[in-house]
């Protein structure tokens, strides 16, 4: 079907979203359209975007459930069985998470996993390679670079651009984002926005969640506004939030706000209160603790990637100190180095003028320091689905990470990662493991 007949990649006639045990609904009675060539941006704080976007997918959290029809290429997603639901929409809708490393797979490299998935629209195997670059390339990311990295080898911004190359490689007509602005630079923010209009131009359709107003003016054809799960209003974005800001210099404002609901008024004016006043600083009180600094750290990366460092700077008690640069420049890399978790390459780390050690697990409390109920060194702990189920469920993990790399556990179980050992664990920790009649007791301490 061609022209005003073609079918929508998304029609959502109705659809609402209800929780166990919940009073009010989490949606209630939402619909919009997603047509080609057009991007849909849904606005509101704490307002049901998330589930919204799970919902257009024929997707829910456990425990949620959805109603109505959801149309995905004219298929009624809710009408099919949810295990066949992802089959359905495999090729014709891809999602961009809110928070991408849930989804990103930690043990295989990236160049593998783009390829394997763009098999969904190129069968042949030496026709996957050239897609899964130019999805990449066009997520903002240098194929040559990263192709070889693992997920975890990536900064948080980075890690967001690879989902949005993951959901580009299918060539799906339907392109759900939620929040993918979220832990990308301005710069970087402005070159998605620039990505996800140029897709729409090219035929893709797009379901943009978002708070970042000026992505949306820059961006969608529509705007969609929820509050507590309801859509109180509607339209052209340009007619609903204005094609600048609220009081800009080139502001055309929203038209007559008598004409637009209370809730999108309270969103434009939340915008127009941007401006900070910042007061001078209160006479800096006598804070315990010595100056740490950092002298020429520098920390070589084992994925391939540009060294972080050297930096110097130093952190007098009391103040505040604030470390910005686009994404991938390695904040977060010279935040672990300056914190133990990562040993640097070069350089040190001192305290009053003291040289620490690299690691964490080598650094211990100064022996003026007043005891409290924490550990006298830092202790890794697990994620929570590496932790076994026990009835012991009061044993202090602590504890249990104290022996993981000296000794074997007692019982079957062995801890599955490495975990950094501690010589003393406090005192609270052994009177709660004493009081469980557990082991713990006697292996801590030694």
């Amino acid at each position: 079907m061609t022209g005003s007949t073609r079918v929508p990649p998304l029609r959502v006639p109705e659809i609402s979203a209800h929780a166990e045990g919940a009073e009010h609904p989490l949606l209630d009675r939402v619909g919009l359209t997603v047509a080609a060539h057009t991007v849909t941006a849904v606005v509101g704080p704490g307002s049901g975007k998330t589930t919204l976007g799970l919902a257009a997918l024929g997707a829910a959290r456990p425990g949620v459930q959805l109603t109505g029809s959801i149309l995905l290429a004219g298929t009624d997603l809710l009408l099919l069985p949810p295990e066949r639901r992802p089959a359905a929409r495999a090729g014709r809708a891809a999602h961009l998470p809110q928070h991408p490393e849930t989804e990103l797979d930690p043990i295989r490299r990236v160049g593998g996993v783009l390829t394997e998935t763009a098999a969904l629209g190129h069968p042949e195997r030496a026709a996957r390679k050239p897609p899964a670059r130019r999805a990449l390339n066009r997520a903002g990311l240098d194929w040559d670079a990263v192709r070889r990295r693992f997920p975890h080898q990536l900064s948080g911004g980075q890690q967001q651009r690879l989902a949005l190359a993951s959901a580009l490689v299918t060539g799906a007509s339907l392109l759900v984002l939620d929040e993918p602005t979220s832990g990308l630079d301005p710069a970087l923010a402005h070159a998605l926005g620039r990505t996800v209009r140029a897709l729409a131009d090219d035929g893709t359709g797009a379901l943009l969640f978002s708070h970042d107003l000026p992505l949306v003016r820059a961006t969608a054809d529509r705007v969609v506004v929820l509050e507590h799960g309801r859509a109180v209003d509607e339209g052209p974005a340009a007619a609903v939030l204005g094609a600048d800001p609220p009081g800009s210099a080139s502001g055309s404002g929203h038209g007559d706000p008598r004409l637009r609901h209370r809730a999108t008024r309270d969103l434009l004016a939340a915008e127009h209160r941007t401006s900070v006043t910042v007061r001078d600083p209160a006479p800096r009180r006598s804070t315990p603790g010595g100056t740490v600094s950092a002298v020429g750290i520098a920390v070589r990366r084992r994925s391939g990637a540009p060294p972080t460092g050297p930096v110097s700077l130093d952190f007098p008690p009391g103040s505040r100190t604030a470390l910005i640069g686009p994404s991938g420049s390695g904040k977060t890399t010279f935040a672990r180095a300056l914190a133990g978790l990562s040993a640097p390459t070069r350089g040190e780390v001192r305290l009053d003028g003291r040289p620490l050690p690299g690691r964490v697990d080598r650094r211990t409390a100064p022996p003026s320091a007043a005891p409290s109920s924490t550990c006298t060194r830092a202790v890794r702990t697990p994620s929570r689905s590496t932790v076994p189920s026990s009835p012991n469920s009061r044993t202090p993990l602590g504890c249990c990470a104290a022996w993981g790399t000296r000794r074997r556990l007692p019982g079957r179980w062995r801890p599955p990662v490495r975990w950094a050992s501690t010589r003393r664990c406090c005192a609270v920790d052994r009177a709660a493991s004493r009081a469980d009649g557990s082991s713990a007791a006697r292996w801590s301490g030694r």
